[in-house]
């Protein structure tokens, strides 16, 4: 039984014995260890009271290799001291600290930082720690656990502080120019304005059924209703919308695995063609295969110019995951009902299956702007002849040969 559970029983055992042979010395060490016990019991039930760690992101979103500021603050405020401690806080493996070596956490993905000292009574230590990651995605900080015992270190203590800040890092983000395209014209657009479409989202008026109308401007209540052929009339639309399509596939089968950097280049062209979009005032919006992590429905942001839109682009692109939920054609499809008239659709891929090659055809037939952008060359040869197309593998290898 070790002394921590005994100290009572051999304190005053020791104590009895004393007294019964007259012996003062081991009456006396009884005595000293039922003291000594009783302290260090008491220490032990109030070791962390009134002691508070604190911890503070300097921001919660970044990109990669942008420093992020942790402060950490341990503040003892009793008069008790804390005659030793460690602390240990868990960090995800993408996390780094300059200059600081981490210990490896039994929980696969984390990491520990931590730190050991002592404290006096109503005493404060603070530090300060300088964050970067090396990969995009949603990062947790924390929680933290702190350790102690009283003075003897007879009875230690844990405490558990179960705070969790989160880091949610952007992908990397180029100027177009950079990746290769040209700088006044990179989807072919013209400058001083929009062209001029008929926005089928928007019903001005009926008219009379004309020769070469197609079926889907008939207006079949308005003809049942008055015995001839009816025919809607839309609102003109200068429309300003690109739809980003971001297939996360890199092989053809699930089973192959993922080529990770080129969905790493795929990820960061789609970042990159959003800011592009957004600062040239376009209501930008974004369609992928993949998810958010724990969800089970493809990612899909409908275009707007609100000033969160990239924000909400980037955040989903940081966290989405190579987990294929259907396939883009699919999504693609079905979102092409909502499109106005004349919308630029940029797809993103890697990998462009005989399915998604159609139904971009299909869209770019139907009068849309559309374009292909492959982060490597395998695109090259699967995209229609009509559909103008981008390959950015030259230009990354490039890149990533210089850093």
């Amino acid at each position: 039984m070790p002394f921590r559970d005994a100290w009572l029983l051999v304190g005053g055992a020791l104590a009895i014995i004393g007294f019964g042979v007259a012996e003062p010395v081991v009456s006396a060490v009884g005595f000293v260890i039922i003291l000594i016990g009783g302290v260090s019991r008491y220490w032990h039930r109030h070791l962390f009271t009134r002691t508070v760690f604190t911890t503070s992101l300097s921001e919660h979103r970044a990109f990669i290799d942008e420093p992020v500021n942790l402060d950490v603050e341990l503040v003892n405020r009793k008069a008790l001291p804390l005659p030793w401690y460690e602390w240990r806080m868990a960090l995800s493996d993408a996390i780094h600290i300059n200059g600081e070596p981490l210990a490896a956490a039994v929980v696969p993905g984390l990491s520990w930082l931590y730190r050991k000292g002592a404290m006096g009574w109503y005493e404060r230590r603070a530090w300060r720690f300088t964050l970067t990651a090396t990969e995009r995605g949603h990062f947790q900080v924390g929680p933290t656990s702190l350790k102690s015992a009283d003075l003897f270190g007879i009875f230690p203590g844990q405490k558990e502080f179960g705070s969790t800040e989160y880091i949610t890092v952007y992908p990397k983000v180029f100027g177009l120019e950079d990746l290769g395209f040209p700088a006044d014209r990179p989807f072919g657009e013209i400058r001083g304005g929009s062209p001029v479409f008929e926005d089928p989202l928007r019903v001005a008026g009926l008219r009379e059924y004309r020769p070469g109308d197609p079926l889907r401007r008939i207006d079949w209540k308005a003809t049942a209703r008055t015995g001839d052929l009816t025919s809607r009339v839309y609102e003109p639309s200068a429309t300003r919308q690109l739809y980003l399509c971001l297939n996360i596939d890199t092989m053809e089968h699930a089973w192959e695995g993922k080529l990770k950097a080129e969905l790493e280049r795929a990820v960061s062209t789609t970042a990159s063609v959003a800011i592009w979009a957004a600062e040239q005032k376009y209501a930008v919006g974004l369609l992928a295969n993949g998810s958010f992590p724990e969800a089970d429905r493809p990612i899909r942001l409908p275009p707007s110019r609100s000033r969160d839109q990239v924000i909400r682009i980037l955040e989903a692109l940081a966290v989405i995951q190579p987990l294929t939920l259907g396939d883009l054609a699919g999504a693609l499809m079905r979102e092409s009902g909502r499109m106005p008239a004349g919308s630029t659709v940029v797809c993103i891929a890697s990998l462009i299956p005989e399915a998604l090659a159609g139904a971009l055809l299909r869209l770019h037939q139907e009068g849309h702007r559309v374009h292909v952008i492959g982060p490597s060359e395998r695109v090259s040869g699967a995209v229609p002849v009509e559909i103008p197309l981008k390959l950015l593998g030259r230009g990354y290898e490039r890149r990533e040969a210089s850093t």
